[in-house]
């Protein structure tokens, strides 16, 4: 049995001795008194050498991040790194960028994340320190999990995992590696679920299950409670996504406990949501809501919680929504879609760094205002599809549930149209892809200029556009559907290449209160089906 009751900081009889303290309370992960500890070497009189200042802000850095301290992490990390720098001491220096990276990530601040990432894996593979470049590898991967690309994030922690069992005895590194890739997998299984891919979500959930429970074991073994704390909180995760959620909400509530007790403030916040997480898996809305709410103002004012208030928004809708609580669903998928949005838009650049980072550290100026420039293109095809400047899949896919939640909350008509161009393969093997091109740009013209400003029309597919008609009842819709098809059979097609004729077929429904989003698009396809084996050119209403 392991005693996990830590002491606070002890009095010390000297800066040295408080430093080799702070040293000790990092194994153990009593963070609360390792902070302590190398605050106080650092205090009047303090350490006179300098190798000893920089590794004891280095360690006041490492303790606060770990407690959820991230701008007082910053602070030491960045005196760090400069005192390591003035001492020409690489692997110093690369530790200190290693959670100056990460203080920035918590801090809300990912770019700098990234800067600080690319450059210690750069620097510890110029030293050839092999553990350096594994907690690299981990810190590359937390920043492409942030930005949401979740197989590349796997990739690297999976490379940081095989390093790390090369590694003779160094169990802190197989320990954040094995924790990193069960995280970043059960991540990679939700994206498997989201596509269609059940044998390989099952196949990721199975992985992440087995590397939790390694890393679970590893820490009980290793007696330090800040490591326990996190491998219980992954391996609830991964037991919440496995359906698992008795278990998964006992682990919840002991790693809770370690984190109360011992002040890791950021494990305070996950466990309050993953306890909303797995009620909400159970069925328990209400009580999910009332925890979600709870939650929601303790984070709200910290952009560092960015994230996890995305998170609580749509956990909140949700739940309302299967509550059928139609206006407080509607206001939290509209505070969702508005926290996105602008989450899309810092993600773009991101990823524009992250490409530039291959890791290839001969950046120049112009290169970074080439990508900041990609970043705006970026941001802008996220909601937009850039052969016809209508929404695309993407921002069709975010914008319907909102409809349909507005047209649930005011009790309002909402018809849906699939809209498919006749032959558009004929057209493009006898005048072209290019001529392809302009009849699809020319068709979002015509369609627009007939549709209302509050109607949804995207582009959803090669020759594929979705109509969503708000406040517009069948009779209506269905007139405004056969204007659109006539307006398509008399454009001057000739005009972009001769002898080419267009004309349209749609299939339209009208939503019924309570219908789900997929059984809506379901019976708009049925009825674009019977339009075109019908003869096409024509409008179809089931």
């Amino acid at each position: 049995m392991i005693d996990t009751t830590l002491a606070s900081a002890p009095p010390v009889d000297s800066p040295e001795a408080n430093l080799a303290a702070s040293e000790a309370a990092l194994r153990r992960g009593d963070h609360r008194a390792g902070a302590q500890l190398a605050e106080q070497a650092l205090a009047p009189p303090g350490l006179a050498d300098t190798a000893q200042r920089a590794l004891a802000w280095r360690l006041a850095a490492l303790h606060r991040w770990r407690l959820g301290d991230a701008e007082a992490a910053l602070r030491h990390a960045t005196q760090a790194t400069t005192a390591y720098a003035e001492l020409g001491d690489s692997a110093g220096h690369t530790e200190s960028l290693l959670t100056l990276c990460m203080a920035y990530r918590d801090i809300g601040r990912p770019r700098e994340a990234l800067d600080h990432a690319v450059q210690a894996l750069a620097s510890a593979r110029c030293l050839g320190d092999r553990r350096l470049e594994c907690w690299a590898l981990n810190r590359v991967g937390g920043v492409y999990r942030v930005i949401d690309d979740t197989l590349v994030a796997a990739d690297y922690t999976r490379q940081a995992l095989t390093l790390a069992r090369s590694l003779d005895g160094d169990d802190e590194a197989l320990f954040a590696s094995l924790n990193n890739l069960a995280n970043d997998l059960v991540a990679c299984a939700e994206y498997h679920t989201r596509d269609g891919q059940a044998e390989a979500a099952l196949a990721a959930l199975a992985e992440a299950r087995q590397l939790s429970e390694e890393a679970l074991t590893l820490a009980r073994r290793s007696g330090n409670v800040h490591r326990m704390a996190v491998a219980m909180g992954n391996l609830a995760e991964t037991l919440s996504q496995d359906d698992d959620t008795d278990a998964a909400r006992d682990l919840i509530r002991r790693y809770q406990a370690l984190a109360r007790e011992h002040g890791f403030k950021n494990l305070i916040t996950s466990g309050a949501y993953d306890i909303a997480t797995v009620l909400q898996r159970q069925g328990r809305h209400a009580l999910a809501v009332k925890h979600l709410l709870k939650l929601r103002e303790q984070v709200l004012d910290d952009p560092a919680n960015s994230e996890v208030l995305r998170n609580i928004e749509r956990g909140l809708y949700e739940s309302h929504k299967a509550l059928k609580h139609h206006e407080q669903a509607l206001a939290c998928l509209e505070a969702h879609s508005r926290l996105e949005r602008q989450w899309l838009i810092e993600r773009a650049d991101l990823q524009a760094r992250v490409k530039l980072g291959q890791l290839d550290l001969q950046r120049t100026y112009d290169d970074l205002e080439r990508l900041r420039a990609e970043a705006k293109t970026l941001a802008r095809d996220a909601r937009q599809d850039p052969l016809t400047g209508l929404a695309n899949r993407r921002a069709a896919d975010e914008t319907l549930p909102l409809l349909l939640a507005q047209a649930e909350a005011a009790r309002r008509p909402l018809a849906l149209a699939m809209l498919d161009v006749d032959h558009f393969k004929q057209i493009n093997d006898v005048h072209g892809h290019a001529v392809g091109d302009e009849v699809l740009s020319a068709m979002s013209l015509v369609l627009r200029a007939r549709l209302r400003g509050s109607d949804l029309l995207a582009r959803v597919g090669g020759e594929e556009f979705m109509l969503a008609l708000p406040g517009t009842l069948a009779a209506r819709a269905a007139e405004t559907c056969e204007r659109l098809r006539a307006a398509v059979a008399v454009h001057d097609w000739q005009a972009i290449a001769p002898g080419l004729a267009v004309t349209v077929s749609l299939g339209l429904v009208q939503w019924r209160p309570g219908e789900t989003r997929t059984s809506l698009l379901e019976r708009a396809d049925a009825a674009l089906y019977q339009a075109k084996r019908s003869g096409r050119d024509r409008v179809v209403q089931l």
